[in-house]
């Protein structure tokens, strides 16, 4: 198995919806959503098979806010600093489909779920960048076929992307740190188990739009609650300090 890094990463971090939402972002939140629209309309192979138009709006939508009006919050730059500092030793692994890990500075990045600034070819299946509306009517960048780009995103029930290398990254860290994402929930629990099998040191960052764990405890060696914006930046500048 090939790695993207010269040396396994020692933290790694795991990012969820919560970190987009305190950044103003929150493209599956069903009080954003489009009248008539459902989550399983837009989130599935099947809902793109019944309306891929009303699919690729959806998404299109979603990129003109991302470009338009969506900037990285401070706990995604607070994690830039971090990689910064500790260079090649940070991989973020994000559930987001935005792109302000990248726009923060941060350089180790796995999308599990897909990006909305990219699309992805049926007929070759390769992914290309796309900052403009899909329509239906565009030709592959790649191998030239008209009409079959589909927003590369991961639908559900289809396999989160660079898996191997996330639990390859997970067996050979000493930190991981899960911020705006449900603990108990998938992947942050298989994730947080395999970290724990490595005896690395576990923390979850619960943000303000977290609900606190059913049993009032964390499966998390260490729990910090409170904003993202306000608990990222401050647990960072206190790494650097330490160091």
């Amino acid at each position: 198995m090939n790695s993207i890094w010269a040396q396994p990463p020692r933290t790694v971090v795991l990012t969820g919806p919560g970190l987009s939402r305190e950044a103003g972002f929150a493209p599956f939140d069903p009080a954003t959503m489009p009248p008539g629209t459902s989550l399983e309309d837009v989130v599935t192979q099947q809902g793109f098979e019944r309306d891929p138009a009303k699919v690729r709006e959806f998404y299109n939508i979603r990129r003109r806010q991302l470009l338009d009006s969506v900037k990285p919050s401070l706990a995604h730059e607070g994690l830039a600093a971090l990689d910064a500092v500790r260079k090649g030793e940070v991989l973020i692994v994000t559930r987001n489909i935005d792109d302000l890990h990248e726009r923060a500075g941060s350089t180790a990045i796995i999308h599990t779920h897909g990006e909305l600034l990219k699309a992805r070819c049926t007929i070759c299946m390769k992914v290309s960048e796309r900052y403009d509306d899909i329509t239906g009517a565009e030709d592959c960048p790649i191998c030239g076929n008209n009409g079959h780009l589909r927003p590369h995103i991961v639908w559900v029930g289809e396999n989160p992307l660079r898996l191997e290398l996330v639990y390859e990254a997970l067996s050979g860290c000493t930190q991981f740190l899960a911020i705006g994402t449900a603990a108990g929930a998938e992947p942050a629990r298989s994730f947080l188990a395999e970290a724990t099998r490595a005896g690395a040191h576990t923390i979850e960052f619960s943000g303000e739009f977290a609900a606190e764990p059913p049993s009032g405890r964390s499966p998390f060696a260490e729990r910090i609650a409170g904003p993202l914006t306000e608990t990222v930046p401050e647990y960072v500048k206190r790494v650097i300090a330490e160091r």
